[in-house]
């Protein structure tokens, strides 16, 4: 049995579907079990959410693995991403670990760090920290699989940048250094799954594997190449400091196109260290913009 968190997401539908096709029995952790559509009739159902203090009972029965994808990018209604992120990744590995599950598969981020410029991924560092933690004292494998923006059409980094095409100029901010490599959602979903059935690492020394995709791009150049890939009106990209740019992105903000914590995210660096090695590794082809893009 797998224990599958986030399995509403972008990512996490295509995790469900893969493990799915390869016969593992899942049981999904959910706040709405009708965001799974068809699906919720192929899985066992455990409600929960990440605010929840207590695992609901019976989540653990016969899980030989945990996967963890849930982890929004910016505040919800029902709590500040700080939480969502790290101290539910606390919560559920430290259940895990309690348990006894055999291996524990944390989706984390590229740049995650506690000197990161955003608040996102210095969560996600902060919940690297205390998986990686919770498994070494409880005596868990763990495994950690670090994408850098992950891109589907339709998915939200898409979308964000379909929107900035909108206004009559595309706002970038001046002077980042920020770099990402976008990674198709369909490879991040390959990788979990290699991870998982690739057998679990030593406990104390958690695999961490890079997701990333083929082209390097500096954030003055992402979106005009999402633009160029979904057919979106390329507008000119105008520089500007900071505060002007939260100032245009509020624009956005209220209709839920854009946000100013995925805008953060945009100036830190994403790029990693390991290119594509870390994929070709698991015998992942990492796909470009254009088949990212795709469907």
């Amino acid at each position: 049995m797998i224990l599958l968190t986030g399995a509403t997401g972008a990512t996490g539908r295509r995790v469900l579907d893969r493990l799915l096709q390869r016969g593992h029995r899942v049981r999904c952790l959910v706040r709405n079990p009708a965001r799974l559509g068809a699906r919720r009739v192929d899985v066992q159902l455990a409600l929960w959410n990440l605010t929840d203090t207590r695992m609901p009972g019976g989540a653990f029965r016969d899980v030989e693995a945990v996967i963890h994808l849930a982890g929004p990018l910016r505040d919800q209604p029902i709590g500040q991403l700080e939480e969502l992120n790290a101290t539910a990744s606390w919560r559920l590995a430290d259940a895990a670990a309690q348990a006894g599950v055999g291996h524990f598969v944390f989706a984390s981020a590229l740049g995650a760090g506690q000197a990161a410029d955003c608040r996102f991924l210095r969560a996600k560092a902060v919940a690297e920290r205390v998986v990686t933690d919770a498994g070494a004292v409880g005596g868990m494998p763990v495994s950690v699989v670090a994408p850098s923006l992950v891109l589907a059409r339709g998915q939200r980094w898409a979308s964000w940048a379909q929107a900035l095409s909108l206004l009559p100029v595309v706002p970038v901010p001046a002077g980042s250094s920020g770099r990402s490599r976008p990674v198709a959602v369909g490879d991040v979903a390959d990788a979990v799954l290699a991870v998982l059935e690739g057998g679990a690492p030593p406990v104390g020394r958690p695999a961490r594997h890079e997701a990333a995709g083929p082209r390097q791009l500096a954030v003055q150049e992402l979106v005009p190449a999402i633009h160029d890939v979904v057919g979106a009106r390329r507008r000119r990209t105008v520089a500007l400091p900071p505060g002007l740019l939260n100032a245009a992105v509020a624009a956005l903000e209220r209709p839920g196109a854009a946000d100013r914590e995925e805008l953060a995210v945009l100036r830190c660096d994403t790029a990693g260290r390991r290119g594509t090695a870390d994929l070709e590794a698991l015998g992942i082809r990492p796909r470009g913009l254009v088949e990212a893009l795709g469907g």
